[in-house]
């Protein structure tokens, strides 16, 4: 039995130039089993520069952290980030997610919000927070507080089929809600602890945290420039085996087993730099099933490539690892290869992150790609993909691709609002918006614009 987790709407305000709510949908409005995610596995984002585009990808990072690392906020370099993100308007960053959890036997919605907002000392903390269960049918407003968080005080913590559970939660979080989110520090204070000897509670708020907790181990963001020469990232999976003994008989056991099975593996994320790889010995198997893996893919674009070498030198508990391309008559580093392989390099552990069930976000999908290549892959995840890909870009060549799902297709305006595109008989969309006739989205710039522009010399009077 497998377990699906996917995102149904995300909002964002206050990230960058983005000073007004942000709403991207992802599904149907009616949710009930079985889903029919294949369908609406697939969302471009299109706007013009300075629309927005980048930012939406940003703060889905910014979640990311938030909800698996406790330290995250106390970083000072996040803090001078943060700082230099945040839009100048809000002075304040929310973020907004509604997803659901899906297993054979239950379909769980849930909605969770957080706010990031400055102290009096300047420092960026958490001033709301909210985790609330949905009704999957029927009206979707309808919800039940799991847990809600204002300026660090646990204001609301669910007390449904608890043993004792929130007591334990509410002393562990003690003082230290400003500056890390309820889920963080349910991972580091109750999962990271126990290893082995972790019990899976049955209570409401702990299967709350814990799919919460899986929800975001499930996001992938791929920012194109902060994430080129990156090192290779490992991140430690939770390691517990699950005493199903003392789950709760009110709650499903084998979906919430199923859970804990899926956290071990699904926090785990390799991803293959261009540049050196730092991989921890006990992880160079995986490593090298990752390489041969991407020289597979990689065969696809460059069939002349037969093999990919591991370059590897010891460093104690590490190998520091470097990608030798091997070719028929000579070799060549990774790292002087051409841009577009460089990218694919890079966006190889997404793609494969995706058809395995992620939530993946990438900036600049297009950027160094040849759009036969774009189109190509994205018709192959469309078809085969099990989980989403959200990804912003400025090429119109997949937009006839993308068209074919459902929810494909958002045009973001340069005032921050979003026009999703509706099938209108044969109208291609493509060809709308060369033309300037989507709305929010006029490209009123023609070729004579330009023209003595570029005549002035500097000095000129």
């Amino acid at each position: 039995m497998k377990i699906n987790v996917f995102l149904v709407e995300y909002s964002v305000k206050g990230v960058k130039t983005i000073d007004q709510t942000v709403s991207l949908s992802f599904y149907k409005k009616t949710i009930s089993k079985p889903t029919d995610t294949r369908e609406y596995n697939i969302k471009g984002i299109y706007g013009m520069n300075g629309s927005g585009k980048s930012g939406i990808i940003t703060s889905v990072g910014i979640l990311r952290n938030l909800l698996l690392n406790a330290g995250y906020l106390n970083n000072p370099i996040v803090q001078k980030n943060l700082d230099a993100i945040i839009n100048k308007k809000t002075n304040e960053l929310y973020i907004g997610a509604e997803f659901f959890i899906e297993s054979e036997e239950d379909l769980m919605l849930f909605g969770y919000e957080v706010t990031l907002s400055k102290d009096a000392s300047g420092k960026y903390m958490i001033s709301y927070e909210r985790l609330v269960s949905k009704k999957t049918s029927g009206k979707k407003d309808i919800s039940e507080i799991i847990f809600k968080v204002i300026n660090g005080e646990l204001v609301t913590v669910s007390k449904k089929w608890d043993r004792g559970f929130s007591q334990i939660m509410e002393q562990k979080t003690t003082n230290l809600l400003p500056n890390a989110t309820f889920c963080a520090l349910f991972y580091e204070k109750i999962l990271m602890p126990s290893h082995d000897t972790i019990f899976l509670d049955g209570s409401f708020l702990f299967v709350g945290l814990y799919t919460l907790l899986y929800f975001g181990t499930n996001i992938y963001v791929y920012l194109d420039q902060a994430d080129e020469h990156s090192d290779y990232l490992i991140e430690n999976t939770l390691g517990y085996s699950a005493d199903l003994g003392k789950v709760s008989s009110e709650m499903d056991v084998e979906t919430i087993s199923l859970l804990a099975g899926f956290l071990k593996t699904s926090s785990s994320f390799n991803v293959v730099s261009v540049a050196e790889n730092i991989v921890p010995k006990s992880r160079y198997r995986l490593y090298k099933k990752m390489v041969a893996g991407l020289r597979d893919f990689l065969r696809i674009f460059k069939p002349d490539l037969q093999d990919i070498e591991i370059d590897k030198k010891e460093d104690h508990d590490d190998y520091i690892c470097s990608l030798v391309m091997v070719y028929d008559s000579y070799k060549v580093n990774v790292e002087f290869e051409s841009t577009g392989i460089k990218k694919l390099v890079k966006l190889y552990a997404y793609l494969k992150g995706m058809v395995r069930g992620g939530i993946v976000f990438i900036d600049e999908f297009d950027s160094n790609l040849h759009d036969v290549y774009l189109c190509a892959l994205l018709e192959y995840l469309m078809e085969y993909g099990e989980g989403q890909l959200c990804f912003t870009t400025h090429n119109v060549g997949p937009m006839d691709v993308l068209k074919r799902n459902k929810k494909s297709i958002d045009f973001l305006s340069l005032d921050h609002k979003i026009y999703p595109w509706k099938t209108n008989g044969n109208y291609s969309p493509s060809r709308l918006y060369r033309n300037g006739m989507i709305e929010g989205s006029p490209f009123n710039v023609d070729s004579i614009d330009f023209i003595g522009v570029f005549d002035t010399d500097e000095g000129d009077e």
